[in-house]
């Protein structure tokens, strides 16, 4: 088949867009498949904290974390003091911990909170990142070049 010359230069000036459609496809399946997917971004969003009926003062918290072993929450409540760095500025990984019992990367934890105005932020594996509540979007700064979650319970 003998190609004429307006057909090899109509083929040339497809050639980028072929590349780019065939670069479009390779990063969008590379994101796919490395879990950055559009399902994921976007997923419904977990409930911000919550009062709910376990018992007297009951308030839910949510955080989504599928790599993590452990996750605390920590907080300036009586009962937490920052997972214990308040009072004797160490971590206590009893204080705040949450559980995944499904193993869905969903962390919850239920406690007792009277109506107030509290700080708090997430303790991933065993206080190595501190994370701000995602699903809340009151904040504060921490004093510590980040944002602090604020829970405001009447």
């Amino acid at each position: 088949m003998h190609r004429t010359r307006s057909s090899i230069r109509y083929s040339r000036r497809l050639r980028p867009i072929y590349t780019l459609a065939a670069l479009a496809f390779v990063v969008i399946a590379g994101l796919t498949y490395s879990g950055c997917s559009y399902s994921r971004i976007l997923r419904d969003r977990l409930p911000t904290p919550h009062r709910v009926d376990d018992f007297e003062n009951a308030v839910r918290f949510y955080y989504e974390a599928p790599q993590a072993g452990h996750v605390n929450i920590c907080g300036n409540w009586d009962d937490n003091g920052w997972c214990g760095t308040k009072a004797s500025g160490r971590f206590d990984h009893t204080i705040g911990a949450m559980q995944d019992d499904d193993k869905d990367g969903i962390w919850e934890i239920t406690i007792p909170m009277r109506p107030g105005r509290y700080q708090y932020k997430f303790a991933v594996d065993w206080g190595i990142r501190w994370e701000q509540d995602q699903n809340n979007p009151l904040g504060e700064d921490d004093s510590f070049g980040g944002q602090n979650s604020i829970l405001i319970l009447h």
